[in-house]
């Protein structure tokens, strides 16, 4: 019997998250899960790019609540985004002028409860570890493409440091099965190191049930 190892890594786009997952999977076999959050806007008419109004980015999150926290795997698994993204990112787009005196304003902030509820609901479902990667490694290639957010510093910026207050609040709550949240050092950048940092946290996971791991070094 094999303990259940479920790793979300967070992290604003261009951090590096996808390629470090896929490394971390080829290294220790446990499998990767892709997401694919920019499929399931595809699927269903939003562009992330677009100017969209505040209820249609509402209706956009609350979609990618509903299809990606209904697909996550029941065996172990790393995957590259997180329900603790999916708040950060529906936070992003709050205007600092919204009013509960608005009919808009109270249908936002209920909204907002809904999907942090189902952020909590499916953190406690499907993830033992959380880990949010800091930093930027965005390519030339990366820059110019236009399937995913903004990589401009300054929106990078301001999602990480949601994704970090999002993860304070988590440690406070009280989860059916404990969950371990984790920063990853910001000047961890080589992608050998990343791997061993995780790599890190797999043992230690995998020692404290006192099952023998086969990774390699």
């Amino acid at each position: 019997m094999k303990t259940i190892f479920k790793l979300g890594l967070s992290g604003a786009q261009g951090s590096g998250k996808t390629t470090l997952a896929k490394a971390f999977s080829e290294r220790t076999g446990i499998p990767y899960f892709d997401a694919d959050v920019r499929g399931i806007l595809k699927r269903n008419g939003f562009d992330c790019r677009a100017d969209m109004s505040l209820p249609e980015y509402i209706d956009m999150q609350e979609t990618v609540c509903r299809e990606l926290f209904n697909s996550y795997p029941d065996h172990s698994f790393i995957t590259d985004r997180t329900p603790v993204d999916v708040i950060s990112y529906t936070l992003a787009y709050i205007p600092p002028t919204i009013s509960l005196d608005t009919e808009l304003g109270r249908s936002v902030e209920l909204s907002v409860i809904d999907i942090v509820t189902s952020i909590r609901q499916a953190l406690d479902k499907h993830f033992s570890h959380v880990i949010l990667i800091r930093g930027s490694l965005v390519g030339s290639d990366d820059k110019s493409r236009t399937d995913r957010a903004s990589t401009h510093l300054a929106y990078r910026m301001k999602l990480e440091s949601l994704m970090e207050g999002e993860i304070r609040r988590c440690v406070d709550f009280n989860f059916s099965t404990p969950i371990e949240f984790r920063v990853m050092p910001e000047n961890i950048k080589q992608l050998e190191n990343r791997v061993e940092s995780l790599i890190g946290v797999y043992e230690k996971h995998i020692d404290q049930f006192g099952y023998e791991t086969t990774t390699s070094h």
